[in-house]
């Protein structure tokens, strides 16, 4: 059985979606970059203090440039700062959807609803 979703239900799916990008833009916790040695500008680079668990604390740093974002971990018990993960994101906006579970409606679902109210 597929549930139908009403063009009233995916706008409101995709303001909420928007609200969390500003808040997480304006969050505390997200740091841009200001000039570096030489005048030379780094403000494609930024960094968003993550989760706290215990001991551990995360801090991810996103190159916008590059398209590549990068996990740190800072163990507080000595271990210090280590590169945890990093991924290109270059192809993945590419992709219009991914995984086998999906939150909400498709991609195309949308568009043809879209299209289909515009006309």
């Amino acid at each position: 059985m597929i549930k139908k979703y009403g063009l009233n239900t995916i706008l409101m799916g995709v303001i909420i979606l928007l609200l969390v990008f500003v808040l997480i833009k304006n969050s505390p916790n997200s740091v841009v970059a200001q000039q570096g040695d030489g005048g030379a500008s780094a403000r494609h680079v930024f960094g968003v203090v993550g989760h706290f668990d215990g001991s551990r604390e995360s801090f991810y740093l996103v190159d916008t440039r590059q398209e590549v974002i990068m996990m740190y971990e800072y163990n507080i018990q000595g271990n210090g700062l280590g590169l945890i993960t990093t991924r290109s994101y270059k192809y993945d906006k590419l992709l219009d959807q991914y995984g086998r579970n999906h939150f909400g409606p498709e991609v195309e679902k949308i568009k043809k609803e879209v299209l289909k109210q515009g006309n």
